[in-house]
């Protein structure tokens, strides 16, 4: 594999580090408060919604690993209005996983996670210039930036709350 999807994996994986730091020690009756957002969404929903797109970067970096156009399943992309499309990714990817347990969600996102990492190791077929960093390819594997996207907001509001 090239040193290039290793440096990938491993900065995903010390994000990934830093978003369990995050939510480490959070009393359970804190986990499923809403909070964050327009939506409220609570810590458990936060990682509801990153197990989601971590799952469907997997599958659509499966497809570039093999020629085929990535997607991500279930997302219905709006050229007129991508946050429109976002938006109802993220709800479904909440609702989803709503009422599950919160051992359930933490199965999840460390499952997603698995997946997310093969599917990289899968992109070593390709010529690395396919996944050199702004390619999509790239995009699709780099999941460390979008743990970042909410391990402040975690820490902050924790912060806020004094839990």
């Amino acid at each position: 594999m090239s040193e290039a999807l290793e440096a990938i994996i491993e900065g995903n994986a010390a994000a990934r580090a830093d978003l369990m730091d995050a939510i480490d020690a959070l009393p359970a009756e804190r986990r499923s408060e809403g909070w964050y957002g327009p939506r409220q969404w609570s810590v458990q929903d936060v990682l509801a919604h990153l197990a989601r797109w971590q799952e469907g970067w997997s599958h659509a970096l499966r497809a570039v690993a093999t020629g085929e156009r990535p997607a991500v399943p279930g997302y219905e992309p709006n050229r007129d209005d991508p946050d429109a499309a976002d938006d109802a990714y993220n709800a479904d990817s909440v609702a989803e996983m709503r009422g599950q347990s919160w051992e359930a969600v933490m199965a999840r996102l460390r499952a997603a996670r698995e997946a997310h990492d093969e599917a990289i190791r899968g992109l070593s077929v390709l010529d690395p210039d396919r996944y050199a960093e702004g390619r999509t390819p790239y995009r699709l594997a780099d999941a460390a930036h979008h743990d970042h996207e909410h391990i402040e907001a975690i820490r902050s509001w924790r912060r806020e709350q004094g839990v």
